[in-house]
């Protein structure tokens, strides 16, 4: 796959399990909806600030996701960087209201938004015998 391919299939296939670490320095995974990935604006997530996701990622940004449908495997790797744009807080919003009620109760600064920075990933199709140790190619997103 290359970059255009890739970020169609994390359109076509939004969920990613988000990898990030807590305070205590141990992995957390979670299943996130992708917002938003285009060659214009990269992968785009929003999450909730009170939850632990928003602590982990504001105190270390890295990252790694991982998309999967079909017997494809695509693995994406970055920094997380919050996006202050009010615009696209609004337009997350509206596209996803079941924050309305967290918006209202707290205002705008009960969403985040966050850019995948120096995103690279790289695909694995489980259709194919790859012999164990192939190098794995990494795409820059």
């Amino acid at each position: 796959m290359n970059k255009k391919e890739i970020l169609e299939f994390i359109t076509k296939n939004p969920i990613a399990y988000m990898a990030t670490v807590d305070e205590a320095g141990k992995p957390r995974v979670r299943a996130m909806g992708t917002y938003k990935a285009d060659e214009t604006n990269g992968i785009i997530f929003s999450m909730q600030t009170p939850k632990d996701v928003y602590k982990q990622v504001k105190k270390n940004p890295d990252t790694e996701l991982c998309y999967f449908a079909n017997g494809i495997q695509v693995r994406v790797c970055g920094g997380l960087e919050e996006v202050t744009d009010q615009s696209l807080k609004e337009k997350i919003a509206e596209d996803r209201p079941f924050l309305k009620p967290g918006i209202d109760a707290n205002g705008w600064g009960f969403v985040g938004a966050f850019k995948v920075k120096n995103a690279r990933a790289t695909v694995l199709d489980m259709s194919k015998q790859e012999p164990a140790g192939t190098p794995k190619t990494w795409i820059d997103l």
